[in-house]
């Protein structure tokens, strides 16, 4: 027969086993729940991210655009610029014409002037006017240098502008690193544990006790 105080520990280490086997299904269940809710924090952050990746990709669009209307502007404006000093060159180049033809020439007619007097003063004439007309062209070289320096100016500054606003939208947002799963416990095993140890400790009274037990 067993003794009261080994059935009284083999009922004790059973319901050992079993409040085990229910703590660890709590714990458990404690870190399913942690591990849920850093997954869901994880996938409130992506969005949140997302979130503002699209605001900052509706502003790099807007950006973008008025930095291509700005250098259009700046690329029409040096236009107007060149076309003006174009212009301005023309009119000064028939001014000079004209004057050569009404005063220069006029004055070789009013004088009477004829043979090689007449022809050296045409010769003077001209030459004074493609003087005239040499300075013309290179202040128009000049110009266009200008303007192309200008040009190039614009251009650079442009794709540095866009650069730079590519630069905030260039990465697009990932999800952060995924939690590691728990590592559960096994909730059977303290039960066992709790069945062994009672189950051990009847053996041991048992052999301890043949003549009793025997005698029951």
């Amino acid at each position: 027969m067993c003794s009261p105080s080994v059935a009284i520990g083999g009922v004790g280490q059973i319901l050992g086993g079993i409040g085990g086997m229910q703590a660890a299904r709590a714990r458990n269940a404690a870190a399913k729940r942690q591990y849920e809710a850093a997954l869901e924090q994880r996938k409130r952050n992506h969005l949140q991210n997302l979130s503002i990746y699209s605001a900052k990709v509706n502003k790099y669009t807007i950006d973008l655009n008025e930095n291509d209307l700005a250098a259009n502007r700046g690329y029409a404006k040096a236009q107007s610029e060149l076309n003006n000093i174009r212009g301005k060159a023309l009119a000064s180049s028939e001014s000079a014409y004209m004057k050569m033809v009404r005063e220069k020439m006029g004055k070789v007619a009013a004088g009477g002037q004829t043979g090689r007097s007449a022809a050296r003063l045409e010769k003077m004439v001209a030459a004074e006017y493609g003087r005239k007309i040499g300075r013309l062209t290179f202040a128009l070289t000049k110009s266009r240098e200008a303007f192309n320096e200008n040009v190039e100016g614009i251009r650079r500054k442009q794709m540095s502008a866009r650069n730079k606003l590519f630069s905030n939208v260039a990465f697009v947002p990932v999800p952060g690193m995924a939690p590691p799963p728990p590592v559960m416990e096994n909730t059977s095993m303290p039960l066992f544990k709790g069945i062994l140890g009672a189950a051990s400790g009847f053996a041991e009274n048992y052999e301890d006790n043949p003549l009793v037990n025997q005698d029951s």
